[in-house]
């Protein structure tokens, strides 16, 4: 079977076109302003995300990945604390936490949602663990009940890594808004994405909230060269939030178009019985399909048949992070993971985005059923 049409993995293209005399306006206007960093849009920006995020406080920063580390930093994270996270997740989760100075604590996932699992969680803690990094994974909420839980009985704090998950719903409450703090990714393919690198932290703590902005912004006190605390120069430039200001405002017809498309997969995969389609959300929960993820035999071989086929695809994520040569060090094997290890053999992502059609979708589906013969 060969499919002419070029299905791609994102299409970034579409969203472009269809929001460029906007968003040529607004950087227009942020260049014009000569205010570049922490002006009026990223003021704006960071009002408008807390609001739709339902935070007391979002703070702008340069990227998903540094988000996590000055959320960790303004909890008081640091050398000799360990952090509690899943091994099945972008390394930006990991190096975030290293950055800060704090030690990688890896617990399995469960196997239905690749999520981090709570009981499993439990096992690893130890007089050092001072923090759980729950990561929202393909926009499917984590176990937040059995984290936060963990969390209580242990006097732990938990950051939540929202990097795939915007507007996702944990039994009504968004995710980000039920650890102390939840970090986001506006990379370019992400829900919400910047024309570049950006990113937020968002949290009720008021506290926190300020440090995190001093962090942020070379650890500055409101005095002219002083500095309260050791940061660096991790900001959002203007031009960013600017757009993300245009952006946002579709955000939630996006999640909409997003969820709807993992619908009609849903019924066009139905009775492949070699693939298993996302788990349903339940009690109020809501994932926002920032990849739609298959669970599949003969992974690699559908990869490749779907690839010649010219319908985008891609495995997130292909190696665990204890695989990866930087942890080496830490003497872990797939044994000690075995759901984990069970996903990365085994998830594929199709293509995601909000204007996908649905007779690209099926489509998709109709090379799938080829493959499986």
């Amino acid at each position: 079977m060969t499919n002419e049409r070029n299905i791609p993995l994102f299409n970034l293209q579409k969203q472009f076109d269809s929001l460029k005399p906007e968003l040529e306006s607004a950087c227009l206007k942020a260049l014009g302003s000569m205010k570049w960093l922490l002006g009026p849009e990223t003021k704006e920006f960071e009002k408008e995300f807390a609001e739709i995020m339902g935070a007391k406080h979002c703070i702008s920063c340069s990227s998903g990945a540094s988000a996590i580390q000055i959320a960790l930093m303004a909890a008081g994270i640091g050398k000799g604390d360990e952090v509690i996270t899943t091994p099945f997740t972008f390394v930006a989760t990991t190096t975030s936490i290293t950055l800060t100075g704090a030690d990688i604590v890896f617990a399995d996932i469960e196997p239905e949602t690749y999520n981090i699992d709570p009981k499993k969680i439990e096992e690893k803690i130890t007089s050092k663990t001072k923090a759980i990094l729950p990561v929202h994974l393909y926009g499917y909420p984590a176990n937040m009940d059995g984290i936060m839980e963990v969390a209580k009985k242990h006097n732990l704090i938990v950051i939540e890594d929202c990097a795939q998950s915007h507007l996702s719903k944990y039994k009504g409450k968004t995710t980000g808004t039920i650890g102390l703090a939840g970090s986001f990714s506006f990379y370019p393919s992400k829900n919400l994405g910047a024309c570049g690198d950006a990113g937020a932290i968002i949290t009720d703590d008021d506290s926190l909230a300020d440090k995190c902005s001093r962090i942020r912004h070379s650890g500055r006190s409101n005095k002219p060269y002083e500095y309260d605390y050791e940061g660096s120069t991790l900001r959002a430039d203007e031009i960013q939030t600017a757009m993300l200001r245009v952006k946002l405002r579709h955000l939630k017809t996006w999640t909409e178009m997003r969820n709807n498309a993992a619908q009609m997969y849903n019924k066009y995969l139905k009775d492949i019985s070699q693939i298993k389609t996302p788990k349903n959300c339940e009690d109020g929960s809501t994932q926002s399909f920032y990849v739609y993820t298959i669970f599949a035999e003969k992974r690699d071989e559908l990869s490749k048949f779907l690839t010649e086929n010219k319908i985008g695809n891609s495995i997130y994520y292909p190696k665990a992070l204890y695989d990866q040569p930087i942890y080496k060090y830490m003497g872990l094997s797939s044994k000690d993971f075995p759901e984990t290890d069970l996903a990365c053999k085994s998830v594929l992502a199709l293509p995601m985005y909000p204007e996908i059609s649905e007779e690209e979708i099926k489509i998709i589906a109709d090379v799938i059923k080829s493959f499986y013969g």
